[in-house]
Formats: structure tokens, sequence, C-alpha cells
């Protein structure tokens, strides 16, 4: 339909993104792709460029949104957001604290983890950064009314309160333990996101003092794609090993 996104593929297995409308046209190196060649049909057409080149026409997964999505600051990559949402159980219905929107990716993962019946209230001291947020969650999934932005450092207070779950990436997660025990429900699940060992032990003292904080439990993800043709197999040159760390906890009744 007109107003979507589609992602194109070309024989290479290279990506591109594009917005349809009728009359429209992409335009890359391997010709130009009229939308109405795509407009009204099923996902996965072949169509032709005007230099004869295939190219695939599907919706975009999710990670092919983010990887190309407009962002002022660096995200937290798919492979880490993938693990965050199993091992921090981010259910439909959840109820769910973000502090740190970046660029709205994991934002993204989350407001789709919780379905339409949860409710994600995010903070955010940068409302520059706020705006890039929603732009780029309203392009990909539209109004989400479950989700509230709040235009406030987390470290000054925390408004609301009951979650079942709090996700942090913030540089020092363990300055606002205060705050976060206090939002966070009795055995809640808490995950912080930090690029460096000595931020995670940080954080780890913080939300283990007084005993608020249990089972706390620390990853690193990497990512190493395989390639297969004919009979060679063998691993691509994009292996991604370190981004972050991602360091889990309960909240205990103490």
């Amino acid at each position: 339909m007109p107003g979507e996104l589609a992602l194109l593929v070309d024989r290479n297995g290279k990506h591109y993104l594009t917005r349809l409308e009728s009359g429209g046209a992409f335009h890359f190196h391997h010709g130009v792709v009229r939308h109405d060649d795509i407009l009204g049909k099923d996902e996965g057409v072949l169509v032709t460029t005007g230099l004869e080149r295939l190219v695939w026409a599907y919706r975009p997964r999710m990670v092919d949104y983010v990887m190309g999505m407009h962002r002022q600051s660096a995200i937290i990559y798919p492979k880490d957001v993938a693990f965050l949402l199993m091992w921090a159980d981010i259910f439909p219905g959840a109820y769910v604290l973000e502090a740190g929107l970046g660029s709205g990716s994991l934002s993204m993962a989350l407001l789709r983890a919780i379905g339409p019946q949860g409710r994600l209230v995010s903070y955010e001291a940068r409302e520059d950064m706020a705006s890039q947020a929603r732009r780029n969650v309203r392009e990909l999934l539209g109004d989400q009314p479950q989700w509230t932005v709040r235009i406030q450092d987390v470290r000054d207070g925390i408004a609301d309160s009951g979650f079942d779950r709090a996700v942090l990436d913030l540089p020092d997660p363990g300055a606002v333990a205060e705050q976060i025990a206090s939002a966070l429900a009795p055995g809640g699940i808490l995950c912080f996101y930090v690029p460096n060992v000595t931020q995670v032990q940080t954080g780890i003292e913080a939300f283990r003092a007084g005993g608020r904080f249990v089972e706390l439990e620390s990853y690193e993800v990497s990512f190493r794609p395989w390639e297969f043709r004919d009979r060679s197999a063998h691993p691509t040159r994009s292996y991604i090993g370190h981004t972050g760390f991602l360091t889990f906890a309960r909240r205990s009744l103490r």
C-alpha cells in the first residue's frame, strides 16, 4: 500500500529501503525501481530495474529498518536487543520502564514485545534525542498509544512505579539504583547496557548494595554469520564481537 516501507534486495543480497508512493521511484546504481511495479503485488515480487537488473521487494524486518534508520547516537546492536528481550523476559502486557532513548531502536523492540496491552514509559533527558526516537518509531510501527515519553533525567526521580521490567541505556546506571529500586515491583527484572567492564563493575556494586537486587549476571553477546556456496562453508567477514555488556538482576523484597 502507498505509505508502506519496502525492502529491496538485489542479486548480491544488498538491502535498500524505500517508502512506497503511487508514481514514485527508487533510484540507485542498478537503475530505477518504479513503485507502481510493487504496489498491489504480493510480498516477494520480482521486479526489473531500468537497467534490466532483478530486484526482490519485501516488507522490511525490524532489523532491516534499525540498521538503516536515521540516528544521532550509537544504537544497541540487534544481537544485544534480541538477547535482552529473552533474558529480561519482556512479555505481552508488561509494564516497562526505559531510561535513555537513544535513537529508538530498543524502544521499537520493547513496544513490539509488550504489544498493545502493555505499556512503555521512556525517560530521556534530551528533547532532540527524544524527537528523533519518536520519528524512527513512528516510521516503522506507526502511532503507539501505549508509549509515554518523558523529557526528564531519570536521576531526578521517576514519577511512575510498579514496573514489571526496567531497561537502562545510561553511562552510569548505578547512579539511579535508588530510583529504580523504588520504581520496580518486587520480583521485577532490571537490565542495564554499558560498553565497558568498569561500568559493569560499578553498576553491579551499586545495585547489589543493601540487598535490593539479587541474581545479578552479566553477558557479552557475539554474532558470527556463516556463508554457504556450492560445497563451501565458511564464516563471513562481518563477525561482530564486543558491542557492550548486558547485566540483569531481580528486585528483591528488601
